[in-house]
């Protein structure tokens, strides 16, 4: 699998595989502010940087040429991206979006291999680094097995 570490690369991909998979805006009836591909690149990028709402809209501002990379004139506001990400969660889009991801990359060339193993993709919608307590404790429990406590037998009588 190609990764790569540099934010405008995932934000230039994420960008062509919106156009290539998502319709053009939410609702015929929406102000047309941003596109739907646009939204999601910037989201994407959010993802990659582990940064909030705020912090990826700082970041874009900053970077007016990643914005020019994607058609934008300005960043979308925080609150834009928020609503954005509650659409983006709906599972049943989630569920498409990895099965179109899937064909793109293998249309690409960006998977090795025969193309008859399956791909798998995390899909839980939990944040990469999210990491439960049980899982923790459970794991903890499982690398160290617990300890015998010698039981101290008594005299008779004493």
């Amino acid at each position: 699998m190609i990764t790569s570490k540099s934010p405008r690369k995932v934000l230039q991909l994420a960008y062509a595989l919106g156009v290539e998979v998502l319709p053009k805006y939410f609702s015929p009836f929406s102000r047309h502010g941003f596109t739907k591909p646009q939204l999601f690149a910037c989201l994407v990028l959010r993802e990659h940087q582990k940064k909030s709402f705020r912090g990826i809209e700082a970041l874009l501002i900053d970077s007016p040429q990643w914005l020019a990379d994607i058609g934008l004139a300005k960043a979308p506001d925080h609150n834009t991206l928020s609503r954005a990400f509650n659409e983006f969660v709906d599972p049943d889009l989630a569920d498409s979006m990895l099965d179109l991801m899937a064909k793109l990359a293998a249309s690409r060339k960006f998977l090795r291999g025969d193309g008859l193993k399956p791909l798998t993709l995390d899909s839980s919608m939990f944040e990469s680094r999210h990491v439960s307590r049980h899982f923790e404790r459970r794991q903890r429990d499982s690398i160290a097995p617990p300890k015998r406590r010698r039981r101290k037998h008594r005299k008779k009588g004493a």
